[in-house]
């Protein structure tokens, strides 16, 4: 499974967070329940640039390597009429590694213990610990069994 290299441009999204720790989600429970208290708000976020694709965004928190924030979100054009319990994130630009996973959500982790175990160290990249890692999916996910997910991994060159 070879990623797609791309530049991704500053963005905007409009979500609910949480902050886990992997053993907490090891089943995904915590995540799918923020995105399960998320879905039926959607409609309440305006501005929304694609009202079909969602972004989740994580990342691992700094001196603690088995926690990490989590958001549910979607992109917005404007951060205007922030509804409340939500939260505005800026996510700045990057260079990511996209790998896209097909299947039912408890087979996901097969996919990052390839990028994490294998691709990375094996690539000329380093990840980028100062960007968001992304999953780009449609609104539909994980309810059908073959859905497609973008897994996006901040990247840099290796130094």
């Amino acid at each position: 499974m070879q990623p797609k290299i791309i530049e991704k441009n500053r963005f905007t999204v409009i979500g609910m967070d949480c902050l886990t720790t992997t053993e907490d989600n090891e089943d995904h429970k915590v995540v799918q329940e923020l995105w399960d208290e998320f879905r039926p708000r959607i409609d309440e976020v305006k501005n929304k640039k694609n009202p079909t694709r969602m972004v989740g965004i994580y990342k691992q928190r700094k001196n603690y390597p088995n926690r990490f924030a989590y958001i549910a979100s979607v992109e917005v054009s404007t951060l205007s009429d922030i509804p409340k319990g939500m939260i505005p994130k800026i996510i700045n630009g990057s260079k990511y590694a996209i790998f896209t996973y097909q299947g039912e959500l408890c087979d996901i982790d097969k996919t990052y213990d390839y990028i994490y175990d294998e691709w990375l160290p094996e690539s000329d990249f380093d990840e980028n610990k100062n960007g968001d890692n992304l999953e780009i999916f449609n609104i539909d996910f994980p309810e059908e069994d073959n859905s497609d997910v973008d897994i996006y991994i901040a990247i840099k060159d290796q130094e």
